[in-house]
């Protein structure tokens, strides 16, 4: 396998597909060669070679989610070799003070209950890093002095911009708690969260005319905002890239045989059992791919029989023309529970084809399988479930408005 030369985690795996070690790379090329180059100089790492079956690899956009990927992964999998180097050497955690005045990041061997918040365990290396790459987010204090004292001159941090002065009194107390807040939302790896929380206090600063805070946290949405946007620059080559987290997650969740990289969902609207259309909107590697989409009116069904046109839908998209001219998806979808499941898969029995085919029930949000009685329980919070509801949500946004639009043509 190739591996990009791009910021990620890589999961080593047994011959059984179990996740035995998790690490992080800020160059996952560079990382996973080093396991291979003589001499190994450790008992440990030819332990796990000699384990180990496949690697897999999760790419991130930049080193500071691969850092929080790392720790999410690890906490999921709980990998037998993270476990047993971890057992080596007290490990150390993140340490936000919130319990003093004026909150520090550091690093700490142990907690206690003392008000703070404690992030972790990490590797050494990692926690080292997560507080560099933090504190270029967020300048907060580097002195080590609790309480902090108030100084007539600021110090070297200050003069650099990489602190806010807290100690010479240039940022608000409140203002610099918010930013501790960010701080938190990053670490726990909602980005989007601590972009909000910095967007509405920029936007009371700018009310109360403080135009040069405003202007910095300008500067920090954008840092941060950044890692939203930025995307893998791939080389042609690399089309064996596992996909982002929520892709991936979602081949472990359904246990399917290979990464969901093409999804594709139908979903069908009528009004009071007339008009009936469905659609089919087209996701590619978690994103939309509109020049996919299809739309169908529904044609010899009476009533309101959504299961009946999920049927007809299906089969016309992967009997006809369609099934020559599309590429086939890696997974099926239909918004709505098992009797919508089965008759998806029986027009694609009758098309001749053997998908995966799932659907996402909209009042539990649960997954249904066909083979299955028992829907699907995905946490609330997984990145599988939230693609997948965005899926369904696209594809039922897509069927509204072919519907209306069909009706303004009647009309």
């Amino acid at each position: 396998m190739i591996f990009p030369d791009q910021p990620g985690v890589y999961l080593f795996k047994d011959k059984a597909g179990g996740v035995i070690y998790v690490g992080k790379a800020k160059s996952l090329k560079n990382r996973v060669s080093s396991y291979f180059q003589k001499p190994l100089n450790s008992p440990k790492t030819e332990e796990l070679l000699k384990e180990y079956r496949r690697i897999d690899y999760i790419t991130t956009p930049t080193e500071l989610e691969a850092l929080l990927l790392e720790r999410k992964l690890i906490d999921k999998y709980r990998p037998r070799f993270n476990i047993m180097w971890k057992d080596d050497k007290q490990y150390p955690y993140l340490k936000l003070t919130m319990n003093e005045e004026w909150p520090r990041l550091i690093l700490v061997r142990k907690k206690e209950n003392d008000g703070a918040l404690y992030f972790g365990p990490y590797e050494s290396k990692s926690v080292r890093d997560t507080i560099r790459l933090i504190k270029r987010l967020f300048p907060i204090r580097w002195c080590k002095e609790s309480p902090l004292k108030a100084r007539q001159q600021p110090c070297l941090q200050y003069h650099l911009k990489r602190c806010w002065g807290p100690c010479v009194g240039s940022v608000d107390h409140k203002e610099y708690l918010n930013f501790c807040r960010a701080i938190i939302r990053v670490l726990e790896g909602d980005l989007a969260a601590a972009i909000k929380l910095l967007r509405d206090e920029m936007d009371f600063a700018s009310a109360q005319m403080r135009f040069e805070q405003a202007a910095k946290l300008r500067d920090q949405i954008r840092n941060l905002s950044r890692l939203l946007e930025k995307r893998p620059d791939w080389k042609p080559r690399a089309s064996v890239k596992e996909g982002d987290t929520s892709v991936w997650e979602l081949k472990n969740a359904l246990s399917l045989k290979r990464k969901p990289r093409r999804i594709e969902c139908f979903d069908i609207s009528n009004i009071s059992g007339e008009g009936g259309v469905a659609s089919m909107v087209t996701f590619l590697d978690g994103e939309p791919m509109k020049s996919d989409y299809r739309k169908f009116r529904i044609k010899g069904i009476e009533g309101q029989n959504d299961v009946a046109s999920i049927h007809q839908a299906v089969f016309r998209r992967y009997s006809g023309s369609l099934s020559e001219k599309m590429d086939r998806p890696d997974l099926v979808m239909v918004d709505g529970g098992i009797t919508q499941v089965r008759a998806a898969e029986r027009a694609l029995k009758e098309s001749k084809l053997k998908l995966p085919v799932i659907g996402l029930a909209k009042k539990k949000e649960q997954v249904f399988r066909p083979e299955r009685n028992l829907p699907l329980e995905l946490p609330k919070d997984s990145p599988a479930l939230k693609l997948l509801q965005r899926i369904r949500d696209e594809a039922h946004r897509f069927a509204i408005t072919f519907q209306r639009a069909s009706r303004r043509v009647v009309k």
